[in-house]
């Protein structure tokens, strides 16, 4: 199993793991990532870019509460992803969220704290955001549904074949079984 790394827990702690927590954070964290990118002397932003990915294709970041299953938990890093590195999937992910579901189907983080009806009310960083995804305000302010518990729609339902694809990634070392997966 691959534990989250220091350097993946300094970057994922200092902003885009706190969307819940600290929004504002969070949308500044996103709307930096380009930055860190290009400025990335050491590597090691790209390397948290890549143990995010990783995390996602092997489900070996645990959920933060019990009550929360794996695949709530991969589904979240996937809005992660998609808020902080763009529309293409993370490397490998094996349940790709369809990209026409980004910002129709389904909202994310970034969508609900910094988008907002106008430019004018939303962050600074969001036209930009928005350019290099693809989307426009009207498209994630109209499209957006609401699922049965009357939250903004944010992850799908578990894919057969899930459980046992789980299974087989804890057999293989590459996750740590989780409560409830038995």
């Amino acid at each position: 199993m691959t534990p989250p790394s220091e350097n993946f827990r300094e970057y994922f702690g200092s902003g885009l793991g706190l969307a819940d927590e600290l929004p504002e954070s969070y949308v500044e964290a996103c709307e930096e990532v380009p930055e860190l990118l290009a400025d990335d002397e050491d590597g090691s932003y790209r390397a948290f870019r890549d143990e995010l990915a990783q995390h996602i294709r092997d489900s070996s970041y645990p959920p933060h509460r019990t009550a929360d299953s794996q695949w709530i938990t991969d589904e979240w890093l996937r809005n992660v992803w998609y808020d902080a590195f763009g529309p293409e999937p993370p490397p490998g992910d094996p349940f790709p969220v369809p990209r026409e579901d980004w910002g129709h189907r389904r909202r994310t983080p970034f969508m609900l704290y910094a988008i907002h009806q106008t430019p004018e009310r939303s962050s600074p960083g969001a036209p930009a955001w928005l350019a290099a995804r693809g989307l426009t305000f009207d498209d994630v302010n109209a499209g957006v549904g609401i699922s049965l518990t009357g939250q903004p729609a944010s992850v799908r339902p578990a894919p057969e074949g899930w459980l046992e694809r789980l299974h087989d990634l804890t057999e293989r070392g590459l996750r740590a079984e989780q409560p409830g997966e038995r």
